[in-house]
């Protein structure tokens, strides 16, 4: 719920985020999709994937245009689409290889 109510304030507040470096916008895309879809995973871990990962992929387009619609101060940018996409593949990826390592370091407990 923490990370999600942290990116709902990024992306809903009236003004842009701070300048920190060139990009550093898309970074904040990146890592706050990131954290939500990793916390989704792990808080709806009975969801089967597809529907949660395909669920997540979708919100991460709406999110812009939504944050568009309601901040008219705030631009719509493909580019922060693109970031939050990448963030929720990275998060899958990330999970799928954490579950790779479990599933190999069970077996092995097994043997």
């Amino acid at each position: 719920m923490i990370s999600l109510a942290v990116l709902l304030y990024g992306l809903f507040r009236p003004e842009s985020p701070p300048y920190l470096f060139d990009h550093s916008d898309k970074l904040f895309h990146i890592l706050g999709f990131g954290a939500v879809s990793l916390a989704a995973r792990i808080a709806l871990i009975r969801t089967p994937g597809w529907i949660l990962w395909s669920a997540l992929l979708c919100c991460a387009p709406l999110s812009e245009w939504l944050q568009h619609s309601l901040q008219p101060t705030r631009q719509f940018s493909w580019l922060d689409i693109s970031a939050n996409l990448t963030g929720v593949v990275l998060a899958a990826l990330g999970w799928w290889v954490l579950t790779w390592i479990y599933q190999r370091w069970s077996t092995r407990q097994q043997r």
